[in-house]
């Protein structure tokens, strides 16, 4: 996991953010990884999480956690289960794991991408393309395809010096 310009190792992260987000910290965090295309991208956004005992985890919200094997996850809560269970999904994913409410390590509260200003992230229309997107759960990966291949057709700017 990224935080800030250091990269955490997976057994770093707890020791690190946990005390912070504890004492109520808003504490930022560079998203690594693809499975929250297109809502996140990798080493593009970052993500500020807050403690889940000051924000009330609500279906919808992004949640860190960790899973038993100790990797650290961004994954977005789909629902609760009848007994409290949360169950999860990555936005690029169309499978869905079980986690305890104890793995989650803390919420999104605010989204900055590309080096923008944060936004709340429950804001209005941010949650109405989530709900969309959760609608097009069975035909996301053909979707997700058809971003890739736009994506790859855009126009690249130069990266090397101009001669």
């Amino acid at each position: 996991m990224n935080s800030g310009r250091r990269l955490l190792h997976d057994d770093q992260v707890e020791e690190r953010l946990a005390p912070l987000l504890r004492a109520g910290a808003e504490v930022p965090l560079v998203v690594t990884g693809n499975s929250m295309v297109p809502f996140l991208r990798d080493r593009r956004d970052k993500v500020y999480l807050k403690s889940p005992d000051l924000v009330p985890v609500r279906t919808g919200d992004i949640l860190f956690f960790k899973r038993d094997s100790g990797q650290w996850i961004l994954h977005r809560l789909h629902h609760f289960t009848a007994d409290g269970l949360l169950v999860i999904n990555g936005d690029g994913q169309t499978w869905f794991e079980t986690i305890r409410p104890d793995q989650v390590l803390g919420v999104v509260v605010k989204i900055s991408r590309s080096g923008k200003s944060p936004f709340p992230a429950r804001r209005w229309d941010w949650a109405l393309l989530r709900r969309l997107w959760k609608l097009l759960l069975p035909v996301r990966p053909a979707l997700l395809r058809v971003l890739g291949r736009i994506g790859r057709l855009r126009p690249r700017r130069p990266t090397g010096r101009r001669a």
